[in-house]
């Protein structure tokens, strides 16, 4: 006589089913991860220096800024340089402006997602536009810090010139489900600039800070 083969109840089918699904999904989260938070970190960064820059950039060119308006130099009865004075106060006014106009753009990317092609993330660079598209979240954090820097460089004979740029730092959390991962940015945006004729004493040239101070 045959043994009569026992039923495989059709649900052990899906179950057997579902714990490949998730076993395969897992490995794949595992493996593209990695790369995942790779390409959204570099778009991230590319899209928030944008939009720092051209904020700052719109703002500079309504207040036409110019190096005499933030700076003084004093000279004595030679024409040698004695002083080199910051105006502090326009500089903290000018300095917390940005501020508030960068935040304010960046509010704006709390609901921003970058889109990540399944082709590019695979790394197929024939297919890196195809595919569907995986969404990471952007979130910026905290607040954004804007410091003034200044510098001194040679220009020619007897000639120095003095940079003066505004620097950003901020911070952002770029996320998907069960993930997350938090980055700085910097971006450094040219301020003024002016050519000054004649000696620079080397106390303001090696002045820890610059002449701004920061």
């Amino acid at each position: 006589m045959f043994k009569r083969r026992r039923h495989v109840p059709r649900k052990f089918y899906v179950l057997l089913f579902l714990m490949g699904l998730l076993a395969m999904f897992f490995f794949i989260d595992r493996s593209l991860q990695p790369t995942l938070f790779t390409i959204a970190r570099v778009k991230a960064i590319h899209l928030a220096t944008e939009i720092m820059n051209k904020t700052v950039m719109e703002n500079l060119a309504k207040q036409q800024i110019e190096y005499k308006d933030i700076v003084q130099v004093h000279k004595d009865s030679q024409g040698r340089i004695v002083l080199m004075q910051a105006d502090t106060i326009k500089i903290n006014r000018l300095s917390n402006e940005i501020t508030l106009k960068v935040q304010e753009s960046l509010r704006n990317l709390d609901d921003e997602s970058i889109g990540i092609p399944m082709g590019q993330l695979l790394g197929i660079h024939l297919l890196a536009a195809l595919g569907p598209e995986f969404n990471v979240r952007m979130i910026p954090l905290g607040t954004i810090r804007v410091d003034i820097v200044d510098k001194f460089e040679g220009a020619g004979i007897n000639q120095t010139r003095h940079l003066i740029w505004l620097d950003l730092n901020s911070e952002f959390q770029i996320a998907i489900p069960l993930y997350k991962e938090v980055f700085k940015v910097n971006t450094k945006v040219p301020l003024a600039q002016d050519i000054i004729v004649g000696d620079v004493p080397p106390a303001l040239v090696t002045l820890p800070g610059g002449v701004l101070g920061n």
